[in-house]
């Protein structure tokens, strides 16, 4: 980008935070078409937000056009619309805390603790608003909170004579009697794409083990025994038991791996329950999901489902609609309606309806672990109670520090003490150019 181009870039910018129309576009326009930009979106998700859509504009009397994308993109896409000085109204869905607040330290997003004040806090999750804040800001409000479980093949297991795992020895025990490559049937299913998943579950390793990304100073901790304990156990598992391709694995191709039958276990969020009614209900009645195996301890990454709203002609649309969706219960249930299980309500005046769910009563045996509260969750940004927001994390994340870390390791043949340095001194280099 030239120096005309940037500053060009920085002028909308600054419009944007100042709340001011974008030149080129009508304002009546603006006032009635609503940007709406999720990556939530399974096809049962975009009827569901197209219906609530619907309900907005017969009250409300303002359109909303909607953007349905890739989790891994949402980053890219919102970065360029920000450069182009068209940015979305409203943001849902993105789960990352780092970039959301990120925009928010730039001036470039609305507070929200008026909303949530006026929706009700003592009916929030108080510990899932804390994630979203920043400063005194509630950048973002989350709707939903979720965390990754281990989906198992209980007729598999039980085939092979093996308990459902707790630990990584477990894990790798059973994997050696079910695995059978020769018939397709692959006993995991480990990402190890250059994707954000495979991010969420190598970095929720290293929390098993002892180790962290940082430290509480924000220093890079990555070169330590428990990351490379950590980074070995996950790889062998791509490499020894882990589908060929899965070294192009993200979100979709892990969570299909299992509903096709092709893997016996796969790690993933409720959202799998969704697909198995959809395309392969016989694995119902033999599916059964656990923790996340532990090394030292169980620590995996908890995520929010939220609401971001950008500065901008339609902010005051944008936080009607976020009312419209979290003040009506029956419109609150529709937003986890489509994945069921998925996405367990921040609102506790909602959990008693996601109870009532014919596919929640139906499986106890899946959901159990999905909609208990527990105390095993970490994020990016607070990798404990100890350590500061991450400021830094959200540039590790885009960077694909942890994924060509594994990718060094699998694809590559790097002994992994060489990809865990190497990772650790690209981390090392990227943060030292980041102010708090």
């Amino acid at each position: 980008m030239d120096r005309r181009q940037f500053l060009k870039s920085a002028a909308v910018t600054g419009a944007i935070a100042a709340g001011a129309a974008i030149p080129g576009r009508g304002a009546q326009a603006q006032q009635t078409m609503l940007r709406f930009s999720t990556p939530e979106a399974d096809p049962q998700q975009i009827k569901g937000w197209e219906s609530i859509f619907a309900d907005f504009k017969s009250a409300k009397k303002v359109s909303v056009q909607p953007e349905y994308g890739l989790w891994d993109d949402l980053v890219k896409k919102i970065a360029a619309d920000l450069v182009a000085g068209t940015p979305p109204a409203l943001i849902a869905g993105g789960s990352k805390p780092g970039f959301m607040i990120d925009l928010a330290r730039r001036g470039l997003t609305i507070d929200l603790a008026k909303v949530v004040d006026e929706i009700g806090r003592d009916d929030f999750d108080a510990a899932a608003l804390a994630q979203w804040q920043y400063k005194g800001q509630q950048v973002s409000i989350p709707y939903g909170q979720q965390w990754a479980v281990l989906w198992c093949r209980t007729d598999l297991f039980e085939e092979a004579g093996v308990k459902l795992p707790e630990t990584w020895d477990d894990y790798r025990a059973a994997a050696e009697k079910i695995h059978k490559p020769d018939k397709g049937l692959y006993a995991a299913a480990f990402p190890a794409g250059r994707t954000w998943n495979t991010h969420i579950q190598s970095i929720a390793h290293i929390w098993s083990a002892g180790g962290y990304f940082f430290d509480e100073k924000l220093n890079v901790v990555l070169d330590s025994p428990e990351t490379v304990r950590a980074i070995r156990y996950y790889t062998d598992m791509v490499k020894r038991f882990s589908p060929p391709d899965a070294s192009s694995y993200g979100f979709r191709e892990a969570s299909a791996a299992y509903t096709t039958g092709k893997s016996a276990t796969t790690f993933y969020w409720g959202r799998v329950l969704t697909h198995l009614y959809q395309q392969n209900p016989a694995l119902l009645k033999v599916s059964q999901t656990v923790f996340i195996p532990r090394d030292k301890q169980y620590k995996f990454g908890a995520g929010h489902d939220e609401f971001t709203v950008m500065k901008g002609p339609n902010s005051a649309q944008a936080i009607e609609l976020v009312k419209f969706m979290l003040s009506d219960p029956d419109q609150f249930y529709r937003l986890l309606a489509p994945v069921i299980a998925h996405v367990v309500p921040t609102r506790k005046s909602i959990v008693p309806k996601l109870q009532q769910h014919e596919w929640v009563r139906d499986n106890p045996r899946i959901v159990k672990t999905l909609i208990e509260p527990h105390n095993y969750g970490a994020s990016d940004t607070f990798e404990s109670r100890n350590h500061p927001f991450n400021y830094k994390m959200d540039a590790m994340i885009s960077k694909n520090v942890l994924p060509d870390m594994v990718q060094r390791i699998v694809v590559g043949g790097d002994p992994v003490e060489k990809a865990v340095s190497a990772a650790h001194k690209t981390a090392t280099d990227i943060a030292k150019d980041i102010k708090g």
